[in-house]
């Protein structure tokens, strides 16, 4: 028989039992409930993170391909600015009015040879006379430039790179496919990527006399993509019109159109799609089940390019476009790979993604200040000089074409300013590297004071500086401002070394008035600076346009 004391015990145990299954389900349904939000929020976390994943890498990956066709570009600028400083050089100047003796070929020689040894991206310089003969040729020899003897010079007048350059005008460039350089019939080895260069150049009265052939080691040209490219997510390759590539991860890949066994290792052969979207588009970016694709087309030589050729090689027969493809691939192993370790992530993470959010965040700044910095690292790098801080030749040119086509529209007159210091070796020489690179600095302090804030100062290498002068009244006018820029460079105490003065000589070239174009307006400059040198130094002169050239 049930006692009161044991009915109040069952009844006591029963309400536990409903306590715990009413508290199992509302455990449950809010369990569930914050289980539903949490996997909601960490779907649209998960969502959010992977399309910010996408467009910051599409972001990067345009800008960074952008910074590589800058930095190819720049390259050309470079080597075709290099090729005109050789063509333009005095010592052949001379040659071209005095006649062709053994003094002044030994003297270009030298140039040649203090050239080839300062730049260390030249495979061969040389100069060849109308009949294609070799007059003067330096080789680099992997690291030890020499002169060729004139028993060994060459006759090239059969040579397709002497006849293309040789019927060209004034001011014109010829450049060679970037192809692999042929020795005695067969490639070279190891391979030797080569790019050729050529302009004519003429005497004081206008007659054409020859060719200066530069032999670029495009090698050099391929490491800076290859450096530049190491910090990108994707991987670098550069094609030329065919498809072939020329720079590729895959280093047996490349040159497939002079290497017979890689004959069929073409872009469109692996990427049929993304190469017929990269020929319809002259740049663009498109994912794929390949991965994330950049590309852009590169026009080294387009007359939009302001560098004043009129000459584009041929990459393929029929063709007239020098053009290439630069090409990113992040590869969609690499994008799977970092969507799914998120999506692992948040799996474990679970009641902590509020803290995943917030470490994330941490790093995505992180990331993204580091980003901005790298770019003004890189654009810094780019056009200014790091020693004196000044605007460097790419970005002195830049601005040169910029003021050039502005006084064009407007009719306006602007000056250039070549100077070049005078003493400056024997600083170096006598008292070491560390005060010549404290020397150029002061001066580069100096002329910045000297100078209207309209005005660009820049440095061209070594002791040589430019000023643009925006705005020039007449000769008198900069003549008077040239002077001024000596005199105050040569009353800077601080300029003195224990007996050695430094002053300055320079060269004045007026827009419109003593040249018509850029190249030219350069050309006159320095003429005068080095007229200024031989009278005597620390002087400026004025170019007078006395006789075309």
């Amino acid at each position: 028989m049930q006692t009161g004391q044991d009915a109040e015990r069952d009844g006591g145990g029963e309400r536990q039992d409903r306590l715990i299954a009413h508290s199992l389900t509302l455990f449950f349904a809010i369990f569930l409930a914050i289980a539903a939000v949490i996997g909601g929020l960490g779907a649209i976390f998960y969502q959010s993170e992977v399309k910010r994943y996408l467009e910051s890498t599409a972001e990067q990956e345009r800008y960074r391909i952008e910074l590589l066709r800058y930095l190819v570009h720049g390259t050309f600028d470079d080597v075709i600015g290099d090729l005109f400083v050789l063509a333009g050089q005095n010592e052949l100047e001379r040659l071209l009015v005095d006649g062709d003796t053994q003094h002044l070929r030994s003297a270009i020689a030298d140039e040649y040879l203090a050239f080839a040894t300062l730049k260390g991206v030249y495979d061969q310089l040389r100069f060849l006379d109308l009949e294609g003969r070799e007059r003067v040729r330096v080789n680099y020899n992997d690291g030890a430039p020499a002169v060729v003897r004139s028993a060994e010079l060459q006759d090239k007048h059969q040579r397709y790179y002497f006849t293309a350059t040789l019927a060209l005008r004034r001011g014109q460039v010829y450049v060679s496919p970037f192809d692999l350089n042929i020795e005695h019939g067969g490639l070279e080895r190891p391979l030797k990527p080569m790019i050729r260069l050529g302009t004519p150049v003429f005497d004081a009265v206008g007659n054409k006399r020859g060719v200066v052939l530069i032999n670029y080691l495009g090698e050099h040209l391929l490491e800076r993509l290859a450096t530049a490219g190491a910090a990108m997510s994707g991987e670098i390759a550069l094609l030329n019109a065919d498809g072939y590539w020329m720079l590729s991860p895959r280093e047996d890949d490349t040159w497939g159109f002079m290497i017979p066994e890689r004959a069929a290792r073409r872009f469109d052969n692996d990427y049929p799609r993304e190469w017929a979207l990269l020929r319809a588009h002259e740049q663009g970016q498109v994912r794929t089940d390949n991965g994330l694709f950049t590309f852009a087309e590169l026009h080294p030589l387009e007359p939009g390019r302001r560098l004043g050729v009129g000459h584009l090689a041929r990459t393929a027969p029929g063709t007239e476009r020098y053009v290439w493809y630069l090409v990113s691939q992040v590869p969609a192993a690499v994008i799977e790979h970092h969507t799914g370790g998120l999506l692992t992530r948040l799996l474990m993470l679970g009641a902590g993604v509020l803290l995943v959010i917030a470490v994330g965040s941490w790093y995505l700044a992180l990331g993204i200040i580091r980003r901005r910095l790298y770019e003004s690292q890189l654009v810094t790098l780019a056009h200014y000089d790091r020693l004196t801080g000044l605007p460097n030749r790419t970005l002195f040119f830049d601005r040169l074409e910029r003021l050039h086509e502005s006084a064009m529209r407007y009719g306006r007159r602007y000056g250039l300013l070549y100077l070049d210091l005078d003493g400056f070796k024997q600083v170096n020489d006598t008292f070491g590297h560390h005060a010549g690179d404290r020397l150029l600095e002061q001066v580069a302090v100096l002329l910045r004071q000297g100078v209207r804030r309209a005005d660009t100062v820049a440095r061209l290498g070594g002791d040589e500086f430019a000023i643009l002068l925006s705005e020039v009244g007449d000769a008198d006018a900069a003549h008077q401002f040239g002077n001024k820029l000596i005199t105050l460079i040569g009353d800077a105490e601080q300029l003195h070394y224990q007996g050695v003065r430094v002053g300055a000589s320079a060269g004045i070239a007026i827009y419109p008035d003593h040249a018509s174009s850029p190249e030219l307006l350069v050309r006159r400059a320095d003429q005068a600076m080095y007229a200024a040198k031989k009278r005597g130094k620390n002087k400026c002169v004025v170019c007078r346009r006395l006789v075309l050239s």
